[in-house]
């Protein structure tokens, strides 16, 4: 998911560009936004059902009509609606505000900062330079992409695995890949975050096949690989 972050000071376009931004995207994959409204806290609606149960205590309380939904959580985490972005499949995130947070982007007017990608670019050469904006990707968007390209009836499965080697999972990838009823498995470091914006590094091993039976023999192969490694790097 490439993550547009835009910030500025009150009134220096930024609803304008992002709106721009979002019918410009549309042909190229699912837009999600997130807009930081911590200097103007929001307002829920008083008496609806939601409200109740959220103010009752609940940690989530969402709504659905015929045609959206609507979540309130008791979460302010950026990291966490990134992520939460990512595995809905969003091609892409624009994010609004949070001028002080670490995350590489688009400064509008004559607002400061050290992560500055772009200052008041038009529509146009945001679309031009979006290899330059960060990418943000979670264990589970690795592994759907997966089941997606291996089709609707295909079985998924993965292990995630902190402080592992980069060549033994790629090593245990490939060894996947050659099980019988296996049709795709991926082994790499996933970055998850950018730079300093949150960053965080997972061992991440997927692997997809055309039964439960042949994935889960094929991850315990693989379980057995890495850990065989791990004793390698240990001794």
């Amino acid at each position: 998911m490439i993550v547009i972050h835009i910030f500025g000071r009150s009134n220096s376009g930024k609803t304008t560009l992002i709106e721009a931004l979002c019918r410009r995207l549309a042909g190229r994959g699912r837009i999600e936004t997130i807009k930081h409204s911590g200097h103007h806290p929001l307002a829920l609606e008083e008496g609806k059902d939601t409200t109740l149960h959220y103010q009752a205590g609940a940690s989530g309380a969402c709504a659905i009509d015929e045609e959206k939904s609507i979540l309130i959580l008791a979460d302010e985490r950026l990291t966490n609606a990134l992520d939460a972005a990512s595995e809905r499949g969003a091609a892409f995130c624009i994010v609004e505000g949070f001028k002080n947070v670490p995350l590489p982007g688009i400064a509008l007017g004559d607002v400061g900062g050290d992560h500055i990608l772009m200052r008041n670019p038009t529509v146009e050469e945001i679309l031009m330079n979006l290899d330059r904006f960060p990418t943000w990707t979670t264990p589970k968007t690795l592994l759907d992409r997966l089941l997606d390209d291996a089709g609707p009836e295909s079985s998924g499965s993965m292990l995630i695995l902190h402080g592992a080697d980069e060549d033994a999972l790629r090593v245990a990838a490939e060894a996947a890949r050659r099980a019988p009823g296996i049709t795709g498995a991926e082994g790499r470091l996933l970055h998850i975050g950018y730079g300093d914006a949150f960053c965080d590094t997972k061992g991440c091993l997927a692997i997809v096949g055309t039964t439960p039976r042949s994935v889960t023999q094929a991850l315990t192969r693989c379980a057995d690989l890495l850990s065989d490694a791990e004793d390698d790097r240990n001794y």
